[in-house]
């Protein structure tokens, strides 16, 4: 009798599940994939390319799996342990042997008067950038000349907000911290950022708290009012405080919760036949709200349902999926952190720290550096001494004796920036999906001819998409022509 597995969510996470599952060569396995959006599955994370119009649908969505169920715009509604059925909206029953919930998350919206209807609903001229329908409204909603206030300066803020000001739209940034981007970099180089923003046309307040939103006769959007009295005018929201996981699901099935779905180190929840991955999930290590983490958790799970259905020991993969580097993706604002900083520099045994602010040229580099390595980098505002750095991070290659020459030979000029072609082959060149040069050059190697090709062998580029221009550069150069032209901010599969 085949083994039923039914999986909730159809994002990024899910697609990479069904993906790692179906690698297995499992048979006589069912899979059926419930997604309550009514679009295919496709890459979230390029969502602001959408706003100025570098990207449609059809350069989100993600390849589509042979032989899998997988039905959009199906709601699920309800779990029935004991029966073991999935319920959707429609009333149909999806039975199950093996459930994986990924329900991702929703965006959190402030408790202000103004920003939702009478119904407890956002109102149409606010609006989070969480899903392809988001994106669709905002650019209907954000005409070039339109005032858009964009509510939180972390990751996702920052890079609307730029998307927004690229489409011509007048854009000021509200960020309750002091600085832009203060979860991942430290509060300079927030500034730098900041200014940088600033040269392109985005302006940022910082330290504020919002008191109201002004409407007009017709309930039309006129203003946002700070608690010093400024007055902020604005024709749309863009709301990107954060997210919370959508455990309602999990939740009334007395599955166990608290901020997400508790799992163990497989992702099993307290029901054994039941996991849950990526945004839903919360496990030892929390609810890391990052695309890195539940791709990790999409294979751990595959493994274990291919050991548990095909009764074969395999190399088991665990959990330990490191954030590494974090990098902003906006046009002409440069930030990538990487690694981690002490609390305390001036610790006896605490890794040495070096740094420069050039606000004039809007840079700002920091690192720190223990045992001879690389554990910890900044960099604002350029991106060769951030590509230096990220070769050095990852290949944990042993610093100079006296570690400001990491800051020190960039300035003077004395060497370019390394090139893609000259990192070692166990360089990551896609970080997303954690893909070294070597494994690049194996599948150009096997017969990819394209950048395409090679992220259909590899996963290269089907992430956040920044890596792109790098795998084009090795296909070119281990003598392969890429299929199209290919721009910086496109991914595997929305070439030019």
């Amino acid at each position: 009798m085949s083994h039923r597995i039914v999986v909730v969510g159809h994002g990024m996470v899910a697609h990479r599940f069904v993906a790692e599952l179906l690698a297995h060569g499992l048979p006589d396995v069912t899979l059926t994939v419930l997604g309550d959006e009514p679009e295919a599955a496709y890459n979230r994370i390029l969502l602001p390319d959408v706003l100025p119009g570098h990207l449609d649908l059809a350069g989100l969505t993600l390849p589509a799996h042979p032989g899998v169920d997988a039905r959009a715009g199906v709601r699920a509604t309800a779990i029935d342990r004991g029966r073991r059925v999935v319920t959707d909206d429609a009333g149909g029953e999806h039975p199950f042997d093996t459930l994986v919930l990924a329900t991702g998350a929703a965006p959190v919206f402030p408790t202000i008067e103004g920003l939702r209807d009478s119904a407890g609903q956002p109102m149409p001229d606010v609006t989070a950038l969480r899903s392809w329908a988001d994106a669709q409204h905002i650019r209907a909603a954000a005409a070039e000349g339109a005032r858009v206030v964009v509510l939180g300066g972390g990751l996702l803020g920052i890079e609307a907000a730029v998307a927004l000001r690229r489409a011509g739209c007048a854009v000021t940034v509200i960020h309750r911290g002091g600085a832009p981007l203060d979860r991942q970099f430290d509060a300079l180089s927030g500034r730098v950022v900041a200014a940088s923003l600033a040269d392109h046309g985005v302006a940022v307040l910082t330290d504020c708290r919002i008191a109201g939103i002004e409407r007009r006769w017709n309930h039309a959007l006129k203003s946002i009012r700070l608690t010093d009295d400024r007055r902020i005018e604005a024709d749309l929201i863009v709301v990107a405080i954060g997210v919370e996981p959508r455990i309602e699901l999990a939740a009334r099935a007395e599955l166990a919760v608290r901020r997400g779905v508790l799992v163990d180190d497989l992702c099993r929840t307290d029901d054994p036949d039941i996991h849950a991955i990526g945004d839903c999930a919360q496990t030892g290590r929390g609810c890391q709200g990052l695309v890195g983490p539940g791709w990790e958790q999409a294979r751990v799970v595959a493994h274990h349902l291919a050991e548990k259905i095909g009764g074969r020991a395999r190399p088991r993969p665990t959990l330990g999926f490191d954030a590494g580097v974090v990098r902003l993706k906006a046009d002409g604002v440069d930030a990538v952190t990487m690694g981690a900083f002490p609390v305390d520099e001036f610790a006896l045994g605490a890794p040495r720290v070096l740094g420069f602010v050039d606000a004039a040229g809007r840079r700002r580099v920091r690192i720190a550096v223990a045992d001879g390595v690389l554990v910890g980098a900044t960099c604002v505002g350029d991106p060769q001494i951030a590509a230096d750095l990220t070769v050095a991070f990852d290949s944990r290659m042993p610093v100079p004796a006296d570690p400001a020459a990491l800051l020190a030979r960039p300035l003077a000029g004395a060497a370019p920036a390394a090139s893609v072609l000259d990192l070692p082959d166990e360089a990551v060149i896609c970080r997303c999906n954690a893909v070294p040069k070597q494994a690049i050059a194996a599948a150009v190697g096997g017969g990819a001819a394209s950048v395409p090709e090679v992220a259909e062998v590899t996963r290269a580029t089907t992430g956040c998409g920044s890596c792109t221009n790098d795998v084009c550069r090795l296909v070119e150069a281990l003598g392969a022509a890429p299929s199209a032209p290919v721009t910086e901010k496109e991914g595997a599969f929305a070439v030019a």
